[in-house]
């Protein structure tokens, strides 16, 4: 039941990053036809590179799930099958304590930008708050996934190429 829920949650997470990617194309395709017009924006980098963040982010819970994050295998696949579930194990436990830490610490953060008030300082003077929302929710997606994988002691296959 536990795993049923993070893994609707990590999946959600998933669904906002690759929505955020395709939703990328608007802005950069505005700026394009603007800057040929002799009109450039002063909106689009930042909200482009904001964009761009919260996607890497939000795509914590798919890289995890996929096995795309960075791991090293070398010593571990020497070992045997045994000891790499137990390397797994103990992977996917610090990497839940990583991202528990990461969401909390940085929640702090971004609480605090939003008391004092903190703006990007750019053209487009965005309050600094929105785009670090990132870092926290990506720290929950991660914990999530990792956690996931914990209940369920099922960890992906490293990605190589």
């Amino acid at each position: 039941m536990i795993s049923r829920f993070l893994d609707i949650a990590a999946r959600a997470f998933t669904a906002a990053s690759a929505t955020i990617v395709a939703i990328l194309a608007l802005p950069v395709a505005y700026d394009a036809i603007s800057r040929s017009l002799r009109h450039p924006s002063i909106w689009v980098f930042d909200v482009s590179l904001y964009l761009m963040i919260a996607a890497a982010f939000l795509g914590n819970a798919y890289a995890l799930r996929s096995g795309a994050h960075f791991r090293m295998m070398m010593a571990v696949d020497m070992a045997g099958p045994r000891v790499r579930h137990w390397a797994d194990r103990l992977t996917f436990l610090v990497t839940f304590l990583f991202a528990v830490a990461m969401t909390w610490l940085s929640a702090g953060y971004v609480a605090e930008n939003y008391q004092l008030g903190f703006t990007s300082g750019t053209l487009f003077d965005a309050p600094l708050w929105i785009p670090q929302l990132a870092m926290p929710l990506g720290g929950l997606s991660l914990a999530i996934e990792a956690l996931r994988r914990l209940i369920l002691d099922d960890y992906p296959d490293v990605l190589e190429g």
